[in-house]
């Protein structure tokens, strides 16, 4: 993804790519910290609030955005009645790429008063930590072991 320049030498913005549209997703503060509180259990919007922290206004025109973005969905488990929102499958997906922040925030979290979070794998039972690895190989990849790859243009 580079930037382009026009005639007058303005930067265009760059093509977009799943990258970018994975970001445009959650693009702001606080689109991550709802996904978080809804994956730990918050559903109301009071819950959600009281667990993120963000302005009212803000907080409903998040709700809604992630709606939208087939992120979040209604709950409604007593005829039909809203009940609060869950994360639809592309929700819960998104997941992943909190574990992998949240070993980033472990690693970088400063202050020793700042406690880490564990998360325990259901199938094992025992604490776990995200790992990027290759598909194909199945090799933990760390930072500086990958190139792009531009189908339109080889490697």
């Amino acid at each position: 993804m580079s930037n382009e320049h026009t005639e007058d030498g303005l930067k265009t913005k760059p093509k977009k790519d799943s990258l970018a549209v994975a970001l445009d997703a959650i693009n702001d503060r606080w689109s991550l910290h709802i996904v978080r509180a809804v994956a730990f259990g918050a559903s109301r919007y009071t819950d959600i609030l009281r667990n993120v922290g963000a302005p009212r206004d803000v907080l409903s025109s998040r709700l809604r955005a992630l709606t939208r973005a087939g992120i979040l969905q209604p709950h409604m488990p007593e005829k039909g009645r809203f009940s609060g929102y869950e994360l639809t499958r592309k929700g819960r997906d998104l997941g992943q790429v909190i574990l992998v922040l949240k070993r980033w925030g472990d690693t970088y979290r400063g202050a020793s008063d700042t406690p880490p979070v564990d998360f325990v794998h259901d199938v094992c039972g025992e604490v776990f930590v995200a790992e990027v690895c290759c598909h194909a190989c199945g090799k933990t990849v760390d930072s500086g072991e990958f190139s792009i790859y531009h189908a339109d243009k080889g490697h």
